[in-house]
């Protein structure tokens, strides 16, 4: 069964870059939902992504880097979509 992990998170703007990579590092395939964003850097910014496989454990320890980052993970099967 083929599952995709989706990770969703709100940063401020002036840490997004650093996040995005963060999890894109995980997962070359990654794809960024959404990255809601403004010019103000203090703003928070919504996140989504989707990454190839169970990749919760994986996610954890990469955002452990940002101990003050509080996300969401959840595992789907994409035969459900």
């Amino acid at each position: 069964m083929a599952v995709r992990t989706y990770v969703t998170t709100t940063v401020l703007n002036d840490r997004l870059e650093e996040v995005l990579h963060a999890l894109e590092n995980l997962d070359p395939s990654a794809i960024v939902g959404s990255a809601n964003r403004s010019n103000d850097p203090d703003l928070p910014a919504g996140v989504s992504v989707s990454l190839t496989g169970d990749m919760r454990e994986a996610v954890r320890e990469q955002l452990k880097a940002f101990p003050d980052l509080e996300y969401d993970t959840y595992v789907r099967s994409i035969e459900d979509l």
